[in-house]
């Protein structure tokens, strides 16, 4: 992947990160307790998120250099 697209994949994994965290904090504060695999799942897109994130940062970086 070129810098162009390591960019464009990141926006496009932080704007899943902030919909999935929004999601959670939402179900929390309504004290969703039927669907509670919908919380698990997004939690763990959460962490997965996070970490490729993590994982493009370095890519990004050493395109750039």
């Amino acid at each position: 992947m070129d810098l162009v697209e390591l960019k464009k994949a990141r926006s496009m994994l932080v704007l899943l990160l902030a919909t999935c965290q929004q999601t959670l904090l939402v179900l929390e504060a309504v004290g969703n307790v039927l669907d509670t695999d919908l919380t698990e799942s997004l939690s763990a897109m959460v962490d997965r998120s996070e970490a490729e994130l993590a994982q493009l940062k370095v890519k990004i970086d050493a395109a750039s250099a």
